[in-house]
């Protein structure tokens, strides 16, 4: 990667998500709040035109340079580099449409090709609307999968970040009894690695801690509540524990997480999406980070949707957007 071989600065691209979402608001209220103290470069990914309009909208007081190569974002010292991509002809605020569905995925295609280039350091997306990015004809549920695919990750997982928790996330956006089928030994064990090696490469930490959470109440109770502890969970942690892995359990998830927010663990591998999201949301609800695991590059997103109903009223909290910008680059750095 270009950033190896180099002393420069940290280059950072945002996104800027569904341009009649909030997406652009939090990004500048985000760097208003970052600029004064970081040695990082900026560049952001849309419409110029919309950049400039949000700008003075939300009283956004730094320079925002047009540049049409993502490499002089580097050389851009005070405010942030701004890459055109274009954007839609007539923006209403809150509307779900085809044109910002087909913007939104542009911006992400963009920052995916920079991130597997080398020409930026890390990957912030601001909120999408899957509805939207479905009319445009994009099949995908969202940004992991759609950054899987453009990157050729063929295994990949969710990691949520915030407050004392580092949760990975065994499946995402499935009904609940979808999400019982994903709990497979052969399926758990590759969120294990990816969350340890996450915990290795990005986050410096050399013999990573990892609780694995029990899929069912009491985490089976011996099998009175359910076999999967016994005889998928159980395995594959005895096989981490082979390989001198620090992993334990299955833990029940009623009591896992009152003994994870004291922090004895660097991470928590969670059966299905509300297990993890709801002690996330009770503990870090505006500070709740998402990174994809398993990408050959380093992306954050916000914990939070296009907020169509307050979008364009200058209303929206930009501090899940700055934990995200400012845990893109802590990774960053760390790995290299």
């Amino acid at each position: 990667m270009k950033k190896s071989q180099s002393n420069s600065n940290t280059l950072v691209a945002i996104t800027l998500g569904d341009p009649a979402g909030i997406g652009g608001e939090v990004a500048l209220k985000a760097l208003a709040r970052i600029l004064p103290k970081s040695k990082s470069r900026y560049l952001l990914l849309g419409d110029f035109r919309h950049w400039k309009t949000l700008a003075r909208r939300f009283g956004f007081k730094y320079p925002l340079v047009w540049v049409n190569d993502a490499e002089l974002g580097r050389e851009v010292g005070k405010g942030a580099a701004v890459l055109d991509l274009g954007g839609v002809k007539k923006l209403q605020w809150g509307k779900i449409t085809a044109a910002n569905g087909a913007a939104a995925v542009r911006y992400i295609c963009e920052g995916a090709r920079l991130a597997l280039a080398g020409d930026v350091d890390a990957l912030v997306t601001a909120p999408i609307n899957k509805e939207a990015i479905h009319k445009a004809g994009c099949p995908y549920p969202g940004h992991t999968e759609l950054l899987a695919t453009l990157s050729g990750t063929p295994a990949f997982a969710m990691m949520m970040v915030g407050g004392p928790f580092r949760i990975t996330l065994q499946s995402i956006h499935l009904s609940l009894q979808e999400a019982v089928t994903k709990v497979k030994a052969p399926l758990v064990w590759e969120k294990l690695k990816l969350t340890h090696k996450a915990l290795r490469d990005w986050f410096g930490i050399k013999r990573p801690r990892i609780a694995v959470a029990g899929l069912n109440p009491h985490a089976g109770e011996g099998g009175a509540f359910g076999k999967e502890e016994i005889k998928v969970l159980g395995p594959v942690i005895q096989k981490a524990r082979k390989q001198g892995w620090d992993v334990s359990g299955p833990y029940p998830p009623d009591t896992l997480f009152y003994w994870a927010s004291r922090r004895p663990y660097d991470a928590i591998l969670c059966m299905y999406h509300d297990q993890g999201l709801i002690p996330l949301k009770l503990t870090a609800f505006e500070t709740g980070v998402n990174l994809t695991l398993g990408l050959p590059f380093i992306r954050t997103s916000p914990d939070h949707g296009t907020a169509f109903d307050i979008a364009g009223k200058g209303k929206a909290s930009p501090a899940s957007m700055v934990a995200a910008i400012q845990t893109a680059e802590s990774l960053s750095k760390s790995r290299f």
